[in-house]
C-alpha cells in the first residue's frame, strides 16, 4: 500500500560554526567545558550588556553560502525571536528572518538539485541537563554561532535526505566553516514531512520532527513517519499538523 504514496520532505539544518568565540561576545566556544564556565553578561542576557558581532562568523556564513551556490545579500538584518524556555536567558534568540544572509542556493544529490531557500545566522540556546527529577541549565552553549540552512521540499525519499545531509556535512568541513560532528551537536536536523498520492502536485499536511541527531536516525525517522501518516490516511483519518520527536528505541 505504501507504494501508492510518496513523501515530500524539506529539511532545516543547524550547523555550528567553527569559531573560537561566540556570536556576540568573546566567550570561548568549548565542547565539554565545566558547566556555566564560558559565560558573560552578554550571553547571560544581563541588563546593560550589548552584543558585538563576531566578524569571523560572518565570514564563515558567507563562505558556506557560496559553497551552497547561494546569492549573498549585501544587506542582512538580525531580529529577535521571542520565546520562553529555561535555557534561553535573554527571553529571545537573536536570529535572522526577513532579510537573511543568503538565499536561492542549491545542492545536487543523486543527479537532482535540492533548492536551498535560505541560509541565515543565529545564536544557539543553552542546554538543559536532566538528572532524575531535577533539571539543570548549562549556558556554555548560549550564544554559540549557528547557521540555519532551510531547503525547499525537494527531497523525495528517506535515502535522499540522508545523502543530502552527508553531502552537506562534507561541504561544511571542506569549506572549513564547521566540524559538523553530529555526536557533538554541531549539526542538527529538523525534518518537515508530508505524504501525497504518487503523481499528485498537491502538498499534504506537514509534520515536523525536531532535533534528529544522526544520519541513520534521519532516515529511520522519515520511514517511521511515512508509515504512520500512510496508515492514518488509509484508515480514513486526518494527518494533524504538529511537532514530534523521534525515539529510536
Amino acid at each position: 500500500m505504501s507504494m501508492e504514496f510518496e513523501p515530500v520532505i524539506g529539511l532545516e539544518i543547524h550547523v555550528q560554526m567553527d569559531t573560537r568565540t561566540k556570536l556576540f561576545c568573546s566567550c570561548p566556544v568549548e565542547f565539554g567545558a565545566e558547566p556555566n564556565s564560558n559565560v558573560c553578561p552578554v550571553c547571560l542576557g544581563l541588563p546593560g550588556s550589548l552584543p558585538v558581532i563576531n566578524r569571523r562568523a560572518v565570514e564563515f556564513a558567507i563562505r558556506a553560502g557560496l559553497a551552497l551556490n547561494c546569492q549573498i545579500n549585501t544587506r542582512s538584518v538580525f531580529a529577535r525571536k521571542n520565546y520562553f524556555y529555561p535555557d534561553l536567558p535573554k527571553g529571545y534568540q537573536i536570529s535572522q528572518y526577513e532579510e537573511p544572509l543568503a538565499v536561492n542556493g542549491w545542492l545536487e544529490v543523486g543527479g537532482k538539485r535540492v533548492r536551498i531557500r535560505r541560509l541565515h545566522m543565529e545564536e544557539d540556546a543553552g542546554k538543559n541537563i536532566h538528572e532524575g527529577s531535577k533539571t539543570y541549565v548549562d549556558l556554555n552553549r548560549a550564544g554559540t554561532p549557528l547557521m540555519e540552512i532551510v531547503t525547499e521540499p525537494d527531497i523525495d525519499s528517506p535515502q535522499m535526505a540522508r545523502e543530502f545531509l552527508e553531502r552537506l556535512r562534507n561541504i561544511m568541513r571542506y569549506a572549513g566553516v564547521s566540524r559538523a560532528d553530529m555526536e557533538k551537536g554541531q549539526l542538527r536536523c529538523d525534518i518537515n514531512l508530508s505524504i501525497r498520492p504518487k503523481g499528485s502536485k498537491e502538498l499534504g499536511t506537514r509534520v515536523e520532527i525536531k532535533n534528529v541527531n544522526s544520519f541513520r536516525f534521519v532516515q529511520k525517522a522519515i520511514e517511521a513517519e511515512m508509515e504512520r501518516q500512510i496508515k492514518l490516511v488509509l484508515s480514513g483519518e486526518k494527518v494533524i499538523q504538529e511537532t514530534r520527536t523521534f525515539d529510536p528505541s
